[in-house]
C-alpha cells in the first residue's frame, strides 16, 4: 500500500506537496502529517534546500489558513455555536499566551481552531499571517527530515514513535517552546529598546 501511495505522490509532484499544505491549511480534515512525511521520502533534499522547500511550504499553509481566518471573521456566531468545545479550547490558549498562541498551536490539531478564534477576535491580518508561518514553518521542516530519514514510510515512523519514550509531540512542543521563548526574548528586548 506504502508503494502505491507513494507512486501516486511521486507523478504528482511537487503540486501534490503544496496542495496537500494548502488542504492541511485550510482546516479540512486531512492526513497532512502522513502525506508530509511521504514527499519527505520522495524527495532527495540537503538541509538548505529543505529549508526552502520548507519556507514555500508553510507559505502555502499560511495562505490556505486565511479561509478559516475569514469565515470566523465574517460568520463569528455560527461557527462558536458550531465549534464550542474547539473554541473554548482554544480561547484557554489564547487567553494564556495571547497572539503568540497562533504560532505555538500550528503543529497541533488545536491549531485549526485557533485560525477560526483569530478571525473571531479580529486579530490584524498581518500579525496572523507572520504568526502562522513562524508557527507551521518547523513543523514543515520537522516532517520533510523525518521522511527522508523514513524514506517516506509513515509507518516506520510512527512505530518508532510509539517505541520511543518521548512522543513526537513532545519534541515539536519543545522545539517550538524554545524558539517562542527565543521570539518573546526578542519581542522583550525590542519593546525595551523603544520606550528608551
Amino acid at each position: 500500500m506504502i508503494e502505491g501511495i507513494l507512486a501516486f505522490l511521486e507523478s504528482l509532484g511537487m503540486k501534490g506537496l503544496f496542495s496537500v499544505m494548502f488542504l492541511e491549511g485550510s482546516s479540512l480534515p486531512f492526513p497532512g502529517v502522513a502525506l508530509v512525511i511521504a514527499y519527505g521520502g520522495l524527495l532527495n533534499h540537503d538541509l538548505p534546500a529543505t529549508a526552502w522547500l520548507s519556507a514555500g511550504l508553510a507559505a502555502s499553509y499560511s495562505l490556505a489558513s486565511l479561509i478559516p481566518y475569514f469565515l470566523g471573521n465574517k460568520f463569528q456566531n455560527i461557527f462558536q455555536r458550531k465549534f464550542h468545545k474547539g473554541l473554548k479550547k482554544a480561547s484557554d490558549l489564547f487567553r494564556r499566551y495571547g497572539i503568540w498562541s497562533i504560532a505555538i498551536s500550528r503543529p497541533f490539531g488545536i491549531g485549526n481552531y485557533i485560525s477560526y478564534l483569530a478571525g473571531i477576535s479580529k486579530i490584524p491580518l498581518g500579525k496572523y499571517a507572520v504568526l502562522t508561518f513562524i508557527g507551521i514553518y518547523p513543523w514543515c521542516f520537522a516532517m520533510l527530515r523525518i521522511g527522508h530519514y523514513f524514506n517516506g514510510n509513515y509507518e516506520a515512523f510512527t512505530s518508532f514513535m510509539s517505541a520511543s519514550p518521548i512522543p513526537i509531540y513532545g519534541y515539536l512542543a519543545a522545539a517550538l517552546g524554545a524558539a517562542g521563548i527565543w521570539l518573546y526574548l526578542k519581542a522583550k528586548s525590542q519593546n525595551n529598546k523603544f520606550k528608551a
